[in-house]
């Protein structure tokens, strides 16, 4: 059965860590709040998962059955459906995505972390398909003694002039991702944490 669903899940998998790999810019979506388009995103992945990583995709019926805005990502789920969320052998899956930000956007998110989803959708690079991948998890500010290393680490896949205006017009954010939904013309996946990291690890590629 595993072997199966692998082998099932590769496509739209290996489609969206290339479209992560390529997309220049993502949507962040607040929960029950705003919307910020166009804000370049690096991974920084803090789990030491394998890239290969499968363990808690579900795929579901293209187009989902139930959906609501009662979720981040995806719409609130009866129990049975409920996606878990799995903890590797050293402990709780955990990855974070840096966002560069408005520094506007950013103070409104206050001192919490807020609830959110980052949308990417584009053509797979490679295959020229369809695909959206949609994180969902927690963001927050970046705390201000970190942006120098954060920074640094955030050039290495964009190297912007944007950097040099942080504390002024930009700001850092970083966003705990618990969970992903891959989308193809002809599939979806929901992704639980373990298999989330797996996605953003396999895409970081030389990079990390």
């Amino acid at each position: 059965m595993t072997d199966q669903r692998r082998r099932v899940d590769s496509a739209p998998v290996t489609a969206g860590r290339s479209l992560i790999r390529a997309a220049p810019y993502g949507s962040l979506a607040l929960w029950g709040g705003p919307v910020a388009h166009g804000l370049r995103f690096a991974t920084a992945v803090t789990a030491d998962v394998p890239s290969n990583a499968q363990t808690g995709p579900v795929a579901v019926p293209w187009p989902p059955p139930v959906v609501s805005s009662a979720h981040p990502v995806y719409g609130s789920m009866s129990p049975a459906e409920e996606p878990s969320t799995e903890a590797t052998a050293s402990g709780s899956a955990v990855s974070r995505l840096l966002l560069l930000a408005p520094t506007p956007f950013a103070a409104g998110l206050g001192d919490q972390d807020v609830a959110t989803r980052l949308n990417l959708c584009g053509s797979a690079p490679r295959s020229g398909q369809w695909v959206s991948v949609a994180f969902g998890g927690w963001v927050a500010p970046l705390p201000a003694d970190a942006w120098s290393a954060a920074a640094a680490r955030f050039a290495e896949r964009h190297p912007t002039a944007d950097l040099f205006d942080l504390g002024s017009g930009r700001s850092l954010l970083q966003m705990e991702i618990a969970e992903a939904v891959v989308r193809t013309a002809r599939a979806c996946l929901l992704l639980g944490a373990e298999a989330a990291v797996g996605l953003l690890r396999g895409a970081a590629g030389s990079r990390h």
